[in-house]
């Protein structure tokens, strides 16, 4: 009975208070599964919640980037489409455009032609120099002669090239290419030699002062040319310019020159090719009118026969 609260005693303490006992001790809420499994809900269900929210974001994100996309995509096709949309040429009008040469590309053409000249006039001069030293002197100065030689021939090799390419259509202008590909050699030649001036002068005159009588010159001559140094320098630096220019402009002359002899090629192509079936018509219709004229010729021989066989049947 005790346990279950039924007769149990309160003590008191002195001064009033009561003793608390087991019977008055209050035993701790037990924990439903119940209420655990509703927890988990709720955990489960923010959970839930939460990842829904982000995945939401994400989607967003995603529609953001996809929209950026189509509008990037959208203004690169209209830029296409503007440059697309200008009108292409057929194949008779580009013949037509590529077969007649401008202002401009003539122009161009005289200007490198006298480059071709001034070249030809200073390849002559260099070689001419260095045969007269070679074959006039028993011990002449080689070094002198191999570079004038060298020099004068790279000139004359490349200004007659270009001769040829600009007056010959032969191996698709080739003589315009190699005459283009060797203007940066003598570019460099010309820079090369700036830079020996410029480092070390004094071995250069040293070098013509000890072979003055082999290469034609004095001691007069030799002081010119040391006061003429600066001179020598913008000549040498403006004709090498001049000579990258040449590479540059001799690259675009012969690709229009190239689209120019196909243009004509094709339209001498087509002239003939339309001449061609009128040749064949005037051939047709004079077998035609040959034909004709036979069978017009053997129609009264055929009723003189047919007459013939009326006769004889009458005899019989």
């Amino acid at each position: 009975m005790g346990r279950y609260g039924i007769g149990a005693k309160k003590t008191t303490l002195p001064g009033g208070r009561k003793k608390k006992t087991s019977f008055d001790k209050k035993a701790p809420k037990e924990i439903s599964p119940l209420m655990v499994d509703d927890d988990a809900s709720k955990r489960s269900t923010s959970s839930r919640l939460d990842k829904e929210k982000d995945r939401a974001s994400q989607r967003k994100e995603r529609d953001e980037k996809r929209k950026k996309r189509d509008k990037q995509l959208a203004n690169s096709s209209k830029s296409k489409k503007k440059k697309s949309s200008k009108p292409k040429l057929s194949q008779e009008e580009r013949d037509a455009k590529d077969s007649k040469l401008g202002c401009w590309h003539k122009t161009k053409q005289i200007l490198v032609k006298t480059v071709h000249l001034i070249d030809a006039a200073i390849g002559l001069t260099f070689l001419i120099y260095g045969c007269l030293i070679n074959a006039e002197f028993a011990n002449p100065a080689m070094d002198a002669v191999i570079a004038t030689i060298a020099f004068g021939s790279t000139m004359l090799f490349t200004s007659i090239m270009g001769a040829i390419g600009f007056y010959s259509s032969m191996c698709s202008r080739c003589g315009l290419l190699l005459s283009g590909y060797t203007s940066p050699v003598i570019a460099l030649f010309y820079l090369f030699f700036i830079v020996i001036l410029l480092a070390s002068p004094e071995t250069v005159f040293g070098y013509l002062e000890e072979n003055k009588d082999v290469m034609y010159l004095n001691d007069a001559e030799i002081l010119l040319l040391k006061q003429l140094l600066p001179v020598f320098y913008i000549g040498m630096a403006s004709l090498a310019a001049i000579e990258i220019i040449r590479f540059i402009v001799l690259r675009d002359i012969r690709a229009t020159l190239l689209r120019f002899d196909a243009a004509n090629k094709r339209i001498h192509n087509s002239l003939a090719s339309s001449k061609k079936p009128s040749h064949r018509s005037s051939s047709k219709r004079s077998s035609k009118r040959s034909n004709s004229s036979r069978s017009g010729l053997t129609e009264p021989l055929m009723g003189d026969e047919e007459e013939g066989n009326v006769s004889d049947d009458d005899d019989y």
